[in-house]
C-alpha cells in the first residue's frame, strides 16, 4: 500500500472485510472499537477480543450476554434471574457500572441510566463483530470505561445482488425463535433489513412458578458512497421485551422494556492525510414495571431514558511513522421515574490520542481525555502503552498503564425509594472514582494458531460502594484508601487439521477487593467441519461467588453440543442442547428468592437462504 493510499480507500477495503464480504477468512479481522475506526490490533497496546459474526453463528449463540464468555477475563450473566431479566457483564474483576456497551459508535448509557436492561435483552442479529475491549479505556469514552468497552456494528450487504435469510428454531421449556434479514447493494447504496421474535418460558424451579419472557426485534442500516470522499450511514437497533413472573408467595412482576437506537456516521475525507467521522446518536429507553402481592399494595416503577449525543473523530495520518487521533465529544441525558425524580445531565470531553512507529517492529501510545460533567465537575483520564515485535519471529509483547475515572451516577448519589424494600438515602458528596491500571501482555502466533497470555491489575481511589446508615436504610460512599483488582487471562485459539477450530479462555482472579467474582473460570469450544456435516461442543467452568449479593453461587460447569447440516444450497437443518449434564446449579441469591440455572434445553431449527 502506497503513503497516497487515500483514507477512503483504506476504510472500504476494511468496510468490506468487517461487513462480511466473500473475502478470505482467514484473513484477522479488523478492530472498530480500540481506534473508533477500522484499524489492525497491532496498531493498538490495549487488550481486545474480537468474535466474528460467522463464528458467533457458526456455534449458536444468538444473545450478547452469552457471547461475552469467550473472551478472558470477561464474564457475562444475570444475577436476576433466567433470560430476559437485568444482565451484567464482568470485566477483570469490576462489574457493570465500570464498563460501557458502544453500538455503532453510539454509546448506550451515562451517569443517569444503568445498561443492565440493555445487556439483558440485546440480540446479536445483523452483526459484524462482538468485540470486548479489556482495561482503562476512558480517553476514547469517557467516564464508566474502566474496565473495559463491549460493542458491534450493525452488518450491511456488500457486492451486487442481494441475499435473504428466514430462521426459525424450537425447543422445550416453550421456546421459540425466528428470524428475518436480508442484505443487498444498489448501486451506491447498501442496506441491510432485518427483524424477529423470540420466546421462552424458562425454567421455573422451587419457589419460581412462572418466568416467561418475550421479545420482538428490528434492525435496519442504509449506507450511501455519496461521493468519493464522502459515506453517510444510518443505522437502527430496536426491541420490545416483556418478562412475566410469579412466585409461591403470589408475588408477581411484569417488566416491559422498550430499546430504541437511532445512528448517524458521517465519514469524509478532508485530504490524504486526514479523516473526519461524525456520530450522531439517540438512545432510548423506556420500563414499565408492575409488582403486586398479598404483603403489599401493588406498586409500579417506570422510566424514560433518552441519550442524545455527538461524537466528532478525527484521524490525521502526519507521516508514515505517526498518526494522531482528537476529537470532542457532547451528550445529553434526561431520565424520568415515578419518584419525582427529573434529571437532566450534560457532558462536554475533549481528547487527542497518538500513536507512533519509530520502527517496523516498535510501537508507542499514548492519550489524554478531559471531561466535565454537569453535576460532579470536570476529570483527566490518559494512557501510556508500548508494543515489540520480536525479531522475525511472531511473538509480541505489550505493555500499558492508564488511569480512567467513573463519576457517580445520579441514582447513586440521590435518595431512591424502590416501592418497596430498602430505602437509599442521599449522598451530594461522593467523588468520583480514579481507576489507575497496568497490564502486560505476550501474543504469539503459529501455523494457524494465536497464544494471548496477559496480567493486569487495576487500583481504584474513592472506589464507590454501598453500606448502611442509620434508620435501616443505606447509603452509597467512597471508601477510604485504594481498592485493588488483578488477575491473569489466558487465550488460545485457532484452527486444527481436519476443519477443527477452536477457542479457549480462561482467567484466574487474585485480588477482587471490590465485589466478589469467580476466582477461576474457563470457556472453551471446539468445532468440526466436513463436507454439509457440523459439529461442535462448548463447556463453561465458573467458581463460585456472590456478585455482591447476600449468599454465594455454586461452582459449576456448563456443557453444549450443536450441529448443522446443509440439506442444500438453500436449506440448512440445526439443532443444539444447552446445559447438557443439567446440574441444578444456584444461579443467584439475593436473600429474597434463590434462583435455580436453567435446566436441560433442546432445539431445533432451519434456516432458508437464498
Amino acid at each position: 500500500m502506497t503513503k497516497n493510499k487515500t483514507a477512503v480507500n483504506r476504510l472500504i477495503i476494511a468496510g468490506l472485510t468487517l461487513w462480511g464480504a466473500h473475502l478470505n477468512a482467514e484473513l484477522e479481522p479488523l478492530t472498530v472499537l480500540a481506534k473508533r475506526i477500522p484499524s489492525s490490533k497491532a496498531d493498538t497496546t490495549s487488550a481486545i477480543t474480537i468474535l466474528t459474526a460467522e463464528e458467533l453463528k457458526r456455534i449458536q449463540e444468538s444473545r450478547l450476554i452469552n457471547g461475552l464468555d469467550l473472551a478472558p477475563g470477561v464474564q457475562g450473566l444475570s444475577t436476576a434471574g433466567q433470560t430476559g431479566n437485568l444482565g451484567t457483564v464482568l470485566i477483570r474483576g469490576l462489574s457493570t457500572k465500570y464498563m460501557q456497551v458502544v453500538v455503532d459508535g453510539v454509546r448506550l448509557t451515562d451517569s443517569t441510566n444503568g445498561v443492565s436492561n440493555f445487556l439483558g435483552n440485546a440480540q446479536f442479529s445483523g452483526i459484524t463483530n462482538l468485540e470486548i475491549l479489556r482495561g482503562p479505556q476512558s480517553v476514547l469514552y469517557g467516564s464508566g470505561a474502566a474496565g473495559g468497552v463491549v460493542g458491534y456494528e450493525t452488518a450491511l450487504g456488500a457486492g451486487d445482488g442481494e441475499s435473504t435469510s428466514i430462521s426459525a428454531e424450537a425447543g422445550n421449556f416453550g421456546t421459540f425463535r425466528s428470524s428475518f434479514l436480508t442484505q443487498g447493494k444498489i448501486g451506491n447504496v447498501s442496506y441491510a433489513v432485518g427483524a424477529g421474535d423470540f420466546e421462552t418460558e424458562n425454567d421455573p424451579q422451587g419457589d419460581l412458578f412462572r418466568h416467561d419472557y418475550r421479545q420482538n426485534f428490528e434492525t435496519l442500516a442504509l449506507q450511501w458512497q455519496a461521493r468519493e470522499d464522502l459515506q453517510v450511514t444510518l443505522s437502527y437497533r430496536g426491541s420490545q421485551n416483556k418478562l412475566e413472573t410469579l412466585t409461591s408467595g403470589f408475588f408477581s412482576a411484569r417488566y416491559d422494556v422498550d430499546v430504541d437506537l437511532l445512528a448517524l456516521n458521517l465519514e469524509y475525507e478532508a485530504s490524504a492525510n486526514w479523516l473526519s467521522k461524525l456520530t450522531l446518536g439517540y438512545y432510548d429507553e423506556v420500563s414499565n414495571g408492575s409488582f403486586e402481592s398479598p404483603l403489599f399494595n401493588a406498586s409500579t416503577y417506570n422510566t424514560d431514558y433518552e441519550r442524545a449525543s455527538l461524537n466528532w473523530l478525527n484521524t490525521f495520518s502526519v507521516n508514515d511513522q505517526f498518526e494522531v487521533q482528537a476529537g470532542a465529544e457532547y451528550a445529553r441525558s434526561d431520565y424520568r421515574n415515578p419518584t419525582v425524580q427529573e434529571i437532566d445531565y450534560g457532558i462536554f470531553g475533549v481528547f487527542v490520542n497518538g500513536v507512533w512507529k519509530p520502527r517496523a517492529d516498535l510501537l508507542f501510545e499514548g492519550g489524554i481525555r478531559y471531561e466535565d460533567h454537569s453535576e460532579f465537575g470536570g476529570d483527566f483520564a490518559w494512557n501510556l502503552g508500548t508494543a515489540y515485535h520480536l525479531g522475525d519471529s511472531d511473538t509480541r509483547f505489550r505493555a500499558r498503564v492508564a488511569e480512567a475515572y467513573r463519576t457517580p451516577t445520579l441514582i447513586d448519589s440521590q435518595m431512591f425509594n424502590p416501592g418497596f424494600g430498602t430505602i437509599q438515602d442521599a449522598n451530594q458528596d461522593l467523588e468520583a472514582e480514579q481507576v489507575f491500571g497496568f497490564e502486560l501482555g505476550l501474543e504469539h502466533e503459529f501455523d494457524s494458531h494465536l497464544l494471548e497470555l496477559g496480567y493486569f491489575q487495576q487500583h481504584l481511589v474513592n472506589a464507590i460502594a454501598r453500606g448502611p446508615v442509620s434508620g435501616g436504610s443505606y447509603q452509597n460512599m467512597n471508601l477510604a484508601g485504594s481498592t485493588k483488582v488483578s488477575g491473569l487471562e489466558f487465550a488460545l485459539s485457532g484452527r486444527l487439521p481436519d476443519q477443527v477450530r477452536y477457542r479457549i479462555a480462561a482467567t484466574r482472579q487474585f485480588k477482587e477487593e471490590l465485589i466478589d467474582v469467580p476466582d477461576f473460570q474457563v470457556s472453551t469450544d471446539f468445532s468440526y467441519e466436513h463436507d454439509r456435516w457440523s459439529g461442535g461442543v462448548g463447556m463453561t467452568y465458573n467458581d463460585g461467588a456472590s456478585y455482591g449479593l447476600a449468599g454465594a453461587t455454586d461452582s459449576r460447569v456448563l456443557a453444549r453440543i450443536y450441529g448443522s447440516y446443509e440439506l442444500n444450497e438453500a436449506i440448512t437443518l440445526y439443532g443444539r442442547v444447552e446445559n447438557l449434564f443439567d446440574s441444578e446449579y444456584l444461579l443467584s441469591d439475593d436473600g429474597f428468592l434463590p434462583i435455580t440455572g436453567q435446566g436441560r434445553s433442546f432445539v431445533l431449527g432451519a434456516t432458508l437462504q437464498w
